[in-house]
């Protein structure tokens, strides 16, 4: 489109269309190009050129999503952090990310034991960028450590070690973005220089770094993500849940303790004791502020392992009315609807790697009970623990009817004799 707008006053157009016979048209010179704009598409046509569809091998990798997808959910398809491809390259919402990108790179070659330099990473990507280039659409050109090494400060934003649980889930977030993948092939070409291991042993790195099932290779990190998503990553763990509500029904109580360090399950008395929680509207900005600063430079994780603590015992709303009910969780809410509503924004940025023993045991000793009870309790007595309040109120309205029925009797016997 600028090649077009640009050749409007160029003789080479004004020569298609006679000055005169524009004048009787009603076109003068300089006038608004949307009537030439026919003649300067065609003009601009090069029609030696060949298709960019029919040219590819095989099916593009990484694609524009259609507008008229994104318009549904657009925050869901755009980068809020970092961008690793083309599409979103330049964004000035992800400037600030460039400068750890530019430091991430420098760490990364410092840190090769072959001792490779800039310039054969360059040559090694250059002889594949035609290939590259193919991986996506519409882009028609594209710019030029070893995991056991720690070579950032511990107090690093980024990649520091609390920098890197801080920003772990927006950064994966990210990096799992349609639109925002640079092929395999790159990753695997820039591994093989720095380390200068074989194909074998560079798969196997990749595989696991991309959280996919081993020896296996894909497109991307999000083709490889979703191979290890589905189930054939053999290391891939689901995620623990333990409803309270199930618990209660099991036989556990629950007491609330003052402090963190309060938290113990004591199996003899089936006792879970917690720490309360206070819910109200200010909850969310206050935790997230406090979780953002331990995560930063705290000096323990225990606000977010208790929170983490929560994420696996709260799965409903009856989980919160359980909690609530044994004095765990205590809301100035109008309902159970709305604590889980604020649960859930707690909780959906835990960070699972940031939690302390303490917190892990609890879970393992609660996960053991709980599946050692799961299944042997009947089906039966579930529904009657969850019911018994309605037959207690059934048992008294009968009752109370039977007592009605007995002095109505007495009544008619009277009043007929």
């Amino acid at each position: 489109m600028i090649k077009i707008l640009s050749d409007i006053q160029s003789s080479k157009v004004k020569d298609l269309i006679p000055e005169k016979k524009m004048k009787n048209k009603g076109v003068e010179m300089g006038e608004s190009s949307e009537r030439l704009a026919p003649v300067i598409m065609i003009d601009g046509l090069d029609l030696e050129k060949k298709d960019f569809y029919k040219e590819l091998e095989e099916p593009l990798q990484i694609f524009i999503i259609p507008t008229y997808i994104k318009r549904r959910n657009p925050t869901a398809y755009m980068p809020k952090m970092v961008s690793i491809g083309p599409y979103h390259y330049g964004n000035p919402d992800l400037e600030p990310m460039q400068f750890h990108k530019e430091r991430a790179l420098i760490h990364f070659l410092r840190r090769s034991p072959t001792k490779a330099t800039k310039e054969q990473y360059i040559d090694a990507l250059i002889c594949h960028a035609p290939q590259l280039r193919k991986s996506y659409e519409n882009v028609k050109a594209m710019e030029r450590g070893s995991q056991t090494i720690n070579d950032y400060a511990p107090i690093d934003p980024i990649f520091g070690d609390r920098g890197h649980n801080l920003n772990y889930n927006y950064v994966m977030e990210d990096l799992l973005l349609l639109e925002n993948q640079v092929p395999y092939q790159v990753l695997f070409i820039l591994l093989t220089v720095s380390e200068g291991c074989v194909e074998e042993a560079a798969t196997n790195i990749l595989s696991s770094l991309m959280l996919a099932p081993p020896e296996s290779k894909g497109n991307h990190l999000l083709d490889m993500y979703i191979k290890g998503m589905l189930g054939e990553r053999n290391r891939q763990q689901p995620n623990t849940k333990i409803p309270a509500s199930k618990l209660i029904v099991f036989g556990i109580k629950f007491k609330a303790v003052g402090t963190y360090r309060g938290i113990v399950f004591d199996q003899s008395t089936k006792t879970l004791s917690l720490p309360s929680i206070f819910i109200n509207q200010h909850t969310v900005p206050r935790f997230y502020n406090s979780k953002v600063y331990e995560l930063r430079v705290g000096t323990n994780t225990e606000l977010n392992s208790y929170i983490h603590l929560l994420d696996v015992l709260i799965q409903s709303v009856d989980d919160v009315s359980s909690l609530r009910s044994q004095g765990i969780i205590v809301s100035a809410l109008d309902t159970d609807d709305a604590v889980i509503k604020v649960m859930n924004e707690l909780t959906k940025d835990t960070v699972p790697g940031d939690v302390d023993s303490l917190s892990i045991e609890i879970i393992n000793e609660l996960a053991k009970y709980y599946h050692d009870k799961d299944g042997k309790v009947t089906t039966f007595w579930i529904w009657l623990t969850q019911n018994w309040v309605k037959f207690l109120v059934a048992g008294f309205l009968l009752y109370v009817l039977t007592g009605i029925q007995a002095v109505y009797s007495m009544l008619s016997f009277h009043l007929r004799h």
